[in-house]
């Protein structure tokens, strides 16, 4: 209860309230609107009608929280690492807590015992709600992507035995393009922040930071910059906030580089205020002190690490600084304090963000050499960033693409702009997604394709790269090419961008009109004229 009360961010001497720093969370849901909304009906003979209706099942809306909860269903929350999924679920809790008739029970997988404890609660499940006098219960799973494939498989078992029981919904979090093995359910994904939410989210980070600055200058100074990116979720806002606290300026797009920029702030202000903080009893610099951190968070896969083992693993790095008498709680006890990056926890200490825990983990693994000779087994947050870091990542992401499960790394390693060559990741694409299964609708007309992927990475991709694609897609139409054509011209719109000179003039050469449509039945459509370089920028979707 306490935990679920409190939120720990980077950076902070001390968790904050939830209640302090908590913004309205906004879930996207996919399914046809109500009745009311749809103000028509498709009969079933109609294949343009059944293409409308797709379509509808597949566009997301906006709703509250309130609105999903009333819903009444099972749900697999969705959303990309640092969207708030955790502080959601544990919003979804406190909220549950204070009704008579509902028994909340949240389980954090990251915990090393949590797959036990949830194996033991279904088993439980009817007698525990009898127990406790409630007509149903919320179970609230926080973390699915967290755990190895194997073990992710075991809870899905579990959330499939409890629905079962008839006993009441449950709610399980993961991150985007990861699979829930066996569960189907509908989907929900947390959106992004509003303005008035990025405002209000800013002036109670800088407070608690200690920075005064005027959290709307702050905020329309990234929007000026074309950053806004940065302000849509929570762990992008509050390393951003850090960064603008200092003189140094944020020039790449990469959450991967504003990761290292944020915590290069705060080890320069661990070096600057340390002369004048006498509670400070250990020597060591703020490097040395994130170098405890890289090896302790690449020695445990688990964010959460017992006392004795953490203590363990930092007394190694310590032995390696040649310092003596160091005490390794001090060092760690002062660098939580600090650096809010690996805090005390129950019955140990936890990394407060997954992010973050990759991150460190992945620059040791590159830094020590161990990465460059290492026979990749698993593919997930912590190999992408490392690939990142890497000089060259083509032919990792080239692996990943034909590795089963492995476009959840792909797109993690895409989206924090590595190096890479451009055909060739281009041409990976393609044959990923000529592979049978990955298209689930393609249908064409004169002037108008109409298409949907089984799951799209454009969203995270450079301007620069969806321009390369789409020039590369038009060397010869087919489904495959004309679908991926489509997404792109779609986000590089919703960007508000335009296609090169060059690259438009193939494209017009291959579709034959500046008219050429693209309906994405997941999305809306796009048509080819909004994309041309010649004209001024403007809103450039079509209506749908």
């Amino acid at each position: 209860m306490v935990q679920a009360s409190q939120v720990k961010c980077i950076g902070m001497h001390r968790p904050l309230p939830l209640s302090q720093i908590y913004q309205p969370t906004r879930l996207k849901v996919r399914g046809l609107p109500e009745k009311s909304e749809q103000g028509q009906s498709f009969g079933p003979q109609d294949r343009v009608s059944r293409s409308i209706a797709q379509g509808y099942a597949l566009q997301e809306r906006v709703v509250t929280v309130r609105e999903f909860l009333k819903r009444g269903e099972n749900a697999v929350v969705y959303a990309g690492p640092g969207w708030g999924k955790t502080t959601f679920l544990h919003h979804v809790f406190l909220d549950a807590v204070q009704q008579k008739r509902v028994l909340p029970v949240l389980i954090s997988l990251r915990r090393p015992t949590a797959v036990a404890d949830l194996n033991r609660f279904v088993e439980m499940a009817r007698m525990i709600q009898k127990k406790e006098g409630r007509s149903e219960t919320l179970l609230l799973i926080d973390g699915y992507d967290e755990l190895s494939v194997e073990h992710r498989r075991h809870v899905s078992d579990a959330i499939l035995r409890y629905d079962a029981l008839k006993v009441g919904c449950f709610y399980v979090t993961c991150r985007e393009y990861y699979h829930v093995f066996g569960v189907a359910v509908p989907e929900a994904r947390i959106d992004a922040f509003a303005l008035e939410d990025q405002y209000r989210y800013v002036a109670i980070f800088l407070e608690a930071f200690g920075v005064q600055l005027d959290s709307h200058v702050v905020v329309d100074d990234f929007h000026d910059r074309g950053l806004g990116d940065f302000l849509s979720h929570p762990l992008l806002l509050a390393l951003a906030c850090i960064v603008k606290s200092s003189a140094m300026n944020i020039e790449s797009r990469s959450v991967l580089r504003l990761l290292e920029r944020a915590i290069d702030v705060l080890t320069y202000r661990w070096d600057e205020e340390k002369g004048i903080d006498r509670e400070r009893r250990t020597p060591l610099d703020g490097r040395d002190r994130i170098q405890v951190l890289k090896r302790i968070a690449y020695k445990f896969r688990s964010r959460h690490v017992p006392d004795a083992r953490a203590l363990g693993v930092a007394q190694e790095q310590l032995d390696k600084f040649h310092l003596d008498r160091v005490d390794a709680r001090q060092v760690l006890v002062e660098t939580a304090q600090f650096f809010g990056i690996f805090v005390p926890a129950e019955d140990g200490w936890e990394f407060v963000h997954k992010s973050l825990h990759d991150f460190l983990a992945a620059q040791y693994w590159v830094e020590s050499g161990n990465f460059a000779n290492a026979r990749i087994s698993e593919w997930d947050a912590r190999t992408a960033y490392a690939t990142c870091l890497t000089q060259d990542a083509t032919s990792m992401m080239e692996t990943t693409l034909s590795s089963a499960g492995g476009l959840e790394s792909f797109v993690e390693i895409l989206s924090n702009a590595p190096n890479f060559d451009h055909k060739r990741i281009a041409d990976a694409l393609i044959a990923y997604y000529s592979q049978r299964g990955r298209m689930q609708y393609y249908e064409e007309s004169p002037n108008k394709v109409t298409a949907c992927l089984d799951q799209d990475f454009v969203r995270l991709a450079s301007s620069r790269f969806l321009d390369y694609l789409v020039e590369r897609c038009c060397e010869k139409r087919g489904k495959v090419t004309d679908t991926v054509v489509g997404y792109c011209l779609f986000e590089l719109a919703e960007r508000e961008r335009r296609l090169q000179f060059v690259t438009y003039g193939k494209a017009i050469s291959v579709y034959n009109s500046a008219d050429f449509t693209f309906q994405l039945l997941d999305l809306g459509s796009v048509r080819l004229s909004s994309l041309n370089p010649a004209t001024p920028t403007c809103n450039p979707r079509t209506s749908s």
